[in-house]
């Protein structure tokens, strides 16, 4: 009687199955992420456990937090227009005095940079995520060739994720006697930092696959 040769299969992600093993698709490169981290991160970084579960709800809906920061920042910035041109909101209204331009300009200016602060930690949590997405795609490619486009890829998510936070935590730098400013702030710090190990993981994986 022949031994029935038992062969255990990989099923890692989404992607193409070769040889017993799923092998991310370059198309995912290049689509951005939905809001969730991938549970396979090749590049976790040192948490406590309760932190972790902290982290997961923070990336739920970011995508749907950045627009809605976005719009908010717009709108404001909008209204900053309108109390420096002295445009009325309708026009049936009169044009607003000095004294409700002044105010009302300032209000907005103030929120605008809050909007703009948590528009560019939400944009540098996409990004991060992006990065993710293509370290794990080299990871689980086979072959130097096709590991190094994605690598390529998590590298600069991982600039841009760099930029993107920069830019919140100056904006957040602004509120930083609320705790609006360290939250904000915080989300990009942790963003750029993942961003990076990711980033690391990426080029890690595109060296030791096979040419």
């Amino acid at each position: 009687m022949a031994d029935t040769e038992h062969r255990e299969q990989h099923n890692h992600g989404s992607g193409t199955f070769v040889g017993g093993d799923v092998h991310g698709g370059l198309w995912q490169v290049f689509l951005p992420p939905y809001g969730k981290k991938t549970s396979g991160n090749p590049a976790p970084t040192k948490r406590q456990p309760e932190q972790d579960d902290e982290d997961e709800d923070d990336y739920e809906g970011v995508l749907g937090s950045l627009i809605v920061a976005a719009w908010v920042s717009a709108a404001a910035g909008l209204a900053v227009v309108y109390a420096v041109m002295g445009w009325p909101w309708t026009d049936h209204e009169p044009a607003p005095g000095i004294a409700a331009r002044i105010g009302g300009g300032l209000v907005a200016f103030y929120a605008c940079l809050a909007a703009a602060a948590a528009f560019f930690a939400r944009l540098a949590q996409v990004f991060e995520l992006w990065s993710e997405q293509c370290a794990i795609t080299a990871a689980q490619s086979r072959g130097r060739l096709v590991a190094r486009p994605p690598a390529s890829m998590s590298r600069t998510m991982a600039g841009l994720t760099a930029a993107a936070a920069v830019a919140a935590e100056l904006l957040a730098s602004l509120y930083g006697w609320s705790s609006y400013g360290g939250e904000v702030s915080q989300r990009a710090h942790l963003a750029r930092l993942n961003a990076a190990a990711n980033a690391n993981s990426a080029r890690a994986a595109a060296k030791r696959s096979r040419a």
